[in-house]
């Protein structure tokens, strides 16, 4: 394989990876407030395009894109049940398929949308990302530490969700139906697109007739670019009476594919605080003495001499 090509794939395993442990590992609810309208026509359109709108027969009316987020949530297990989770700690093995690396994943996640991620791939190495509620940051081989700002930041928060439809109007202004997708089994999906203020909008799949999330997709942003990826959930199991994904297929057509099976999942679990938190940060010297490690002194000339 062309090494420039090669390491262009390597450089997407981290933020692809990233969409495949949080964005289609649950199944979602929404709560609070009143859900912005979805699919409210446009009252000014350009170019005379609204009045000749008009004039033509109106087609099916489609589903209010916050009313089918709501039904999903209810499928799911109800609104009542994410309040149970207040934290969430996931090991999965990845597979990626044509490129015939394995690795495995670990993640920690809390309910105050704080993550940390842990990612090794055999032949690419470790890599890793977090976010303290304050800073995003993440780590490769290929670029190493840094902290994410603007579109990218905000692409990985969304990324990082573990409940999207549950706090979508915290990140999203709008929910719209953009109609039905008949899937690759023969069944459909309502496609709802979330429309994001400063990142890349998402795309929630609800399966038709269950109302579980069959597929996500977006753009990643990332400093080689905007990544377009699809994200598909399987394995459906319950878990403290909420659905989860323990399954997830996604790629980016004709570069990446990745498969991750979740072996652990584990729920309300103790999380170091520190985890989450920017790597010069969180390991740092301690400023106490007492509470440093200690340095063993560099031997003398006598004791050098005497072993001599």
């Amino acid at each position: 394989m062309n090494r420039r090509l090669q390491l262009f794939r390597e450089r997407l395993l981290l933020p692809l990876s990233l969409c495949l442990s949080l964005t289609a590992a649950a199944c979602t609810s929404q709560e609070g407030g009143t859900p912005p309208k979805a699919d409210a026509p446009s009252e000014h359109d350009g170019d005379g395009k609204a009045e000749a709108d008009a004039q033509e027969p109106a087609g099916p009316k489609l589903p209010d894109g916050a009313d089918l987020l709501a039904g999903h949530v209810a499928a799911a297990g109800g609104p009542e049940a994410i309040t149970k989770f207040d934290s969430i700690h996931a090991k999965s093995s990845i597979d990626t398929g044509k490129q015939k690396l394995m690795g495995h994943s670990e993640l920690w996640w809390q309910k105050d949308g704080k993550f940390y991620l842990e990612q090794e791939i055999e032949g690419v190495g470790k890599s890793r990302a977090g976010y303290d509620g304050e800073v995003i940051w993440s780590e490769d081989p290929i670029t190493g530490l840094r902290k994410l700002e603007g579109a990218e930041a905000v692409s990985f928060i969304q990324s990082s969700l573990m409940f999207p439809a549950h706090s979508w109007q915290d990140h999203f202004s709008a929910a719209n139906t953009k109609g039905k997708r008949k899937l690759d089994d023969g069944s459909e999906a309502w496609e709802i697109e979330l429309v994001s203020e400063g990142g890349p909008n998402v795309t929630i799949g609800l399966d038709v007739d269950s109302k579980l999330i069959r597929f996500m997709k977006s753009k990643q942003v990332t400093s080689m670019g905007d990544m377009p990826y699809e994200a598909f959930a399987e394995d459906y199991r319950d878990v403290e009476g909420y659905k989860f994904a323990m399954k997830k297929r996604s790629s980016i057509t004709g570069l990446l594919e990745l498969e991750e099976v979740t072996d652990t999942f584990e729920v309300n679990v103790e999380i170091d605080p520190g985890k989450f938190a920017f790597p010069s940060t969180r390991e740092v010297v301690p400023a106490d003495p007492a509470e440093q490690m200690p340095v063993d002194a560099p031997p003398t000339n006598a004791e050098t001499a005497a072993k001599g």
